[in-house]
């Protein structure tokens, strides 16, 4: 048996999703909530569920698996889902897409035999809190033992065809009610959602987390740039192609060497970028500072999706004068006073960047909003974050 140290807590997290190489959003917010829980003293274990993919190159897979492995010492541990089940959960999916609009049933992508591997883990370990992500392995909650369980959602998935315009994964919101109801406490990621959840789960906890970002003061540049750092998805692709369509030609029209800088995993989605004038690609970043170090000003042009808005933070965080698309800042922290710009309209773009570029004392300003909007959104999370493990 295991020795522990009183007031220290043994938090198990579990995730289908790995966390190294951190190069996307759901990996950020599985290591953040991870991040946050040691730094406030506790011990942070975390199980995998691993599949191997069926077709695909499982090269990529087989890096994140020892990445995550790397990070988390001996304190990772593995789930291997079989191949026989694996192989069943890609014709549920088959069918539900194809048969069922896309809309799948609660359990359908869960690991039949994680709850034993769960409670044998438990046995040695004797863990306080079980921490999972994502409504499918809500299941596990009935079969287990550990005091204190939360699910991290990541997302409204119910209707989220409906609500992104496009075919992808969904539930019903009673299948989400069904979800959340087996949980005690339920993490949401932004204000909207945290709503949602209390609705569809009344007798369940809900804490808004939203995310932990480190303020990293930068000087001013001085030039005309604007920067995005982005991955890959779609939402994030139809986004920087309305910035470019909508946007930016009125910007090149009255600053005439305004660019727009590109990084990030989007650039290989998006190779004719490069082609249009002001805009330059740059590829893989291995320093978000260093990127965001070239200019003043970063935008997030995204206008679909849900979640979080994790451009919109990061870029606070690097210390930037933040331009987004009204969406990149709906459900976050104290919207009504956040250090942003939000708009559709070009003209208002122009007008905003007139008054910002080549004045110093005005970058200067939107720097001390940015360090104050973070010490603030800082302090309510960890006050959400204690209030659950108290």
């Amino acid at each position: 048996m295991l020795s522990k140290k009183i007031g220290i807590m043994r938090i198990l997290i579990i995730s289908k999703c790995p966390t190294h190489p951190t190069n996307a959003g759901n990996r950020w917010w599985i290591l953040s909530q991870a991040e946050m829980f040691m730094s406030l003293g506790h011990d942070v274990y975390f199980l995998y569920i691993s599949e191997m993919p069926l077709r695909q190159d499982p090269k990529a897979y087989l890096e994140s698996i020892e990445q995550s492995k790397k990070y988390w010492g001996d304190r990772y541990h593995l789930f291997s889902v079989s191949k026989w089940q694996k192989v069943k959960m890609t014709l549920i999916k088959y069918y539900r897409k194809k048969i069922c609009n896309g809309f799948y049933q609660v359990d359908d992508q869960y690991p039949y035999g994680l709850e034993y591997a769960v409670n044998k883990l438990d046995e040695q370990i004797h863990f306080d809190v079980c921490v999972i992500n994502y409504y499918y392995l809500s299941r596990l909650f009935e079969f287990i033992h550990i005091p204190k369980k939360a699910i991290v959602t990541h997302d409204c998935i119910a209707y989220k065809n409906l609500k992104v315009g496009t075919p992808t994964m969904c539930i019903t919101a009673d299948t989400e009610a069904k979800a959340m109801q087996r949980c005690p406490h339920i993490f949401a990621l932004q204000e909207v959602e945290a709503c949602y959840f209390q609705l569809l789960s009344p007798n369940s906890e809900v804490y808004n987390l939203y995310g932990k970002y480190e303020y990293h003061p930068q000087p001013v540049v001085g030039n005309h740039n604007l920067l995005f750092l982005s991955g890959n998805n779609e939402f994030n692709q139809n986004g920087i192609n309305w910035f470019i369509k909508d946007i930016f030609p009125f910007i090149k029209k009255i600053f005439p060497d305004a660019q727009l800088m590109v990084g990030g995993s989007i650039c290989k989605m998006l190779s004719g970028l490069s082609d249009i004038d002001g805009v330059k690609v740059l590829g893989y970043i291995d320093s978000p500072a260093n990127f965001y170090a070239q200019g003043d000003v970063a935008i997030n042009p995204v206008y679909q999706g849900t979640g979080l808005k994790i451009k919109t933070f990061e870029s606070i965080s690097f210390d930037k004068v933040v331009m987004v698309h009204p969406h990149s800042m709906a459900g976050i922290f104290k919207k009504d006073s956040a250090p942003l710009f939000a708009s559709t309209d070009p003209i208002e773009w122009v007008e905003y960047l007139g008054r910002i570029w080549d004045n110093v004392a005005e970058i200067n300003n939107v720097k001390i909003r940015n360090k104050v909007y973070l010490e603030e959104m800082d302090e309510f999370v960890i006050a959400e974050y204690k209030r659950f493990l108290g």
